[in-house]
């Protein structure tokens, strides 16, 4: 027999897992409705959380539950997990569930309901990160997508980073972690690449033409001259083809320039062996034409000047926490 776990319980296990709090009344108090356990013995939860940048790795380990619908508070956010011991049983959408084991990977896409149901103790790891990101990059998800294969060849290299990621002993330079984070979309944008391919429709087509881009901006950026007219002629594409190819991606080829240049510019200002550079010098190294374009393009990407984030405080990482309802 299954039943409510107590809203004052839900609101305890939010703080415990690490997500954001506080949550709206209604908000847990919808939490509570869609979360239930076995009215007999003790439900046991705990996780451990970190945050990278925009991405978050959850390791958790919990006995027996039932969970069905979805979070406002990660309705942004494409979600990949591993079921690393014991199984689950997950459906989304209206689609029948499917029951996963150790190791299966599955995705579960922001804004499509689901449900989750373990009748034995499991241990998962979960990766959070922007779904937008992955529609930048040519990926459509479909809603009755959840299943990633098994014998896809990146899931491993991603599980392997995400266990480590999560440990707590791993401390990461600001660096490292934008190198990390930029690391685990890489690897979630390959699985999903290599699971499916592409079909040679116009979709597909200009979702290939957006990936080849995006890695020709990020292997070129540092070139002052790159602009949108460039990379499109450096592809071989007209400008108007090449723009048609960011349309309804959340991005544009002139802001996938700056978002390059930007992070690149963050990194050699946080680099001790670049300390002594000026921010003309770090303007000139990460593709800009001026101090005065840094300033800018650092701002609106980072909200605070150059200067400020060179000497500003690296935020940590959410420590381990566990507990019983």
């Amino acid at each position: 027999m299954w039943v409510p776990v107590p809203g004052d319980a839900v609101r305890q296990l939010t703080v415990q897992s690490g997500i954001p709090v506080p949550l709206p009344d209604h908000a847990l108090g919808s939490l509570a409705q869609r979360l239930e356990v076995p009215a007999a013995g003790v439900f046991h939860f705990s996780a451990t959380r970190k945050a990278i940048g925009n991405t978050t790795v959850t390791l958790a380990t919990q006995s027996a539950f039932r969970y069905s619908g979805g979070t406002d508070s990660t309705a942004s956010a494409l979600h990949v997990g591993f079921v690393l011991n014991g199984s689950m049983t997950i459906g989304l959408g209206t689609h029948p569930p499917q029951r996963f084991s150790p190791i299966s990977a599955y995705v579960m896409p922001a804004g499509v309901a689901s449900s989750v149901q373990a009748t034995e103790v499991t241990r998962g790891l979960g990766i959070q990160l922007p779904q937008a990101r992955l529609t930048a990059r040519g990926i459509q998800l479909e809603d009755e997508r959840l299943r990633l294969e098994r014998s896809a060849s990146l899931a491993a290299p991603l599980r392997v980073l995400a266990l480590a990621v999560v440990e707590a002993a791993w401390t990461p330079t600001a660096i490292g972690a934008s190198v990390t984070e930029r690391t685990i979309e890489d690897l979630v944008v390959g699985m999903f690449l290599e699971g499916e391919g592409y079909a040679m429709d116009s979709v597909d087509l200009r979702a290939g033409l957006r990936m080849r881009a995006v890695a020709h901006i990020a292997a070129r950026h540092r070139n002052r001259d790159l602009s949108p007219s460039v990379v499109a002629a450096q592809l071989g594409v007209s400008l108007r083809h090449l723009q048609r190819a960011f349309e309804g991606g959340g991005s544009t080829v002139a802001a996938e320039i700056s978002r390059c240049r930007a992070e690149s510019a963050a990194q050699l200002l946080l680099a001790p062996r670049t300390a002594g550079l000026t921010i003309a010098d770090i303007a000139t190294r990460a593709g800009y034409t001026s101090a005065f374009e840094l300033r800018a393009g650092f701002r609106a990407r980072y909200g605070v000047l150059p200067s400020q984030f060179r000497i500003g405080d690296i935020p940590q990482p959410a420590t381990r926490r566990s507990g019983r309802a």
